[in-house]
């Protein structure tokens, strides 16, 4: 039987890294709003994923989602839910499997 707490859904807002200025040094992030409310099912990464990907036991995930707006450096931070959390996009990867296309992302939270 699958544990249903692993597999969380979730509606989340996307902030992609900009430069602050023209030709500045310093990058932000800047909210998209077309993002504002895209849906996305979060689970903790495997252990496997993990390691390839150089991400830390205990704060790294793997998000799915049929939106291809989402880039590695984003920044997602979830809208639903009683408490809201951040991670960063580390890594995406389209599957295209007939009816199942989605996205799969690798984010980590911040430190």
């Amino acid at each position: 039987m699958v544990n249903a707490n692993l597999f969380q859904s979730f509606y989340v807002s996307v902030e992609h890294l900009n430069p602050d200025s023209p030709g500045a040094n310093t990058e932000g992030f800047v909210a998209d709003p077309g993002l504002a409310a895209v849906h996305c099912n979060i689970q903790p990464a495997t252990f496997e994923v993990t390691a390839l990907n150089n991400g830390a036991y205990g704060k790294s995930y793997t998000v799915f989602t049929t939106n291809s707006g989402i880039l590695e450096t984003d920044r997602i931070t979830t809208v639903s839910g009683t408490s809201s959390k951040v991670y960063i996009v580390k890594g995406k990867e389209f599957f295209n499997w007939g009816l199942a296309q989605h996205i799969e992302l690798f984010v980590v939270e911040p430190s």
